[in-house]
């Protein structure tokens, strides 16, 4: 089994920004227990559901917590995470062979493959389409858009999002951030 998280983690950690959460906030709801996988404590995706008021258990390969292999021994109703891009194939299939609700961050690109195209016939796949490119944080920019694969969340299977920066004041530095709504 490869471990890019470890071996290339370089090239593949794209930490998201609040506003990339933000589409997907309305329709999760609050008071449910989320598991974040790819969290070592500094994830905007934890950040974010807790100001939502969900229940956030985090867990990180490099706490020794292996997602493609782990089994959770805690309770939990929906996986949210922003996956490490090439290991979104085992993602994917862990996700669904959990059968939980799910909402991934990947590139839209990653509805083109064999495993994954039929991953998506077996079992269904719906989106959240971002209209504009997720600027990713630590200086990393992309030249392809992320929208949010999700399973057993959505209302309907394709749903367009406007992504929406002015909205969010974040501090890193002091981890004081809120979501504030736009002025009309």
């Amino acid at each position: 089994m490869k471990n890019a998280l470890l071996v290339n983690h370089n090239n593949d950690e794209f930490y998201t920004p609040l506003y990339a959460i933000e589409p997907l906030l309305k329709y999760i709801p609050d008071n449910i227990t989320i598991w974040e996988p790819t969290d070592y404590g500094e994830s905007n995706i934890t950040k974010a559901l807790i100001n939502h008021g969900c229940k956030v258990i985090r867990t990180h390969i490099k706490d020794g917590y292996d997602f493609i292999t782990y089994e959770p021994n805690f309770k939990y109703d929906m996986i949210i995470t922003n996956p490490p891009y090439t290991l979104k194939d085992e993602f994917l299939k862990k996700c669904y062979e959990l059968n939980k609700p799910f909402a991934l961050l990947l590139p839209l690109t990653a509805l083109e493959g064999i495993t994954r195209g039929q991953l998506f016939r077996k079992y269904g796949v719906d989106l959240i389409i971002l209209d504009k490119r997720v600027e990713f944080m630590k200086n990393k920019s992309n030249w392809f858009n992320t929208s949010w694969f999700t399973y057993k969340i959505l209302p309907k299977s394709l749903i367009f999002e406007e992504l929406k920066k002015e909205w969010l004041i974040n501090d890193i530095k002091t981890n004081n951030w809120k979501i504030e709504k736009r002025r009309a």
